[in-house]
């Protein structure tokens, strides 16, 4: 059974487009390097400015772990973690 990942982020007004920019760049790097990354899709609230939505989904509870703990995501985290305000991640199943 896959499992998702739905990350509500709330960016900081003044980093909101560079976010946007190295978030997607995240998800294209992530489907294209990890087998078990089958969907990354960046979205941006219409009706809440700055809130962030990630849908991710992954072959297994496996494959989130991997992308949770892979060099390329700690590296994402320090390019961006001073832009969020709040986080919330929800693991799911598909």
């Amino acid at each position: 059974m896959s499992r998702s990942l739905v990350v509500h982020l709330q960016i900081k007004p003044e980093h909101l487009r560079e976010f946007l920019t190295i978030a997607r760049a995240h998800a294209e790097n992530s489907l294209e390097i990890e087998d078990g990354c089958l969907q990354f899709q960046v979205m941006e609230a219409v009706e809440h400015p700055g809130l962030v939505i990630l849908i991710e989904v992954y072959r297994d509870d496996a494959a989130i772990e991997e992308h949770l703990g892979s060099a390329h995501m700690k590296a994402y985290l320090e390019r961006v973690g001073h832009m969020i305000a709040e986080r919330q991640r929800y693991r799911c199943a598909v």
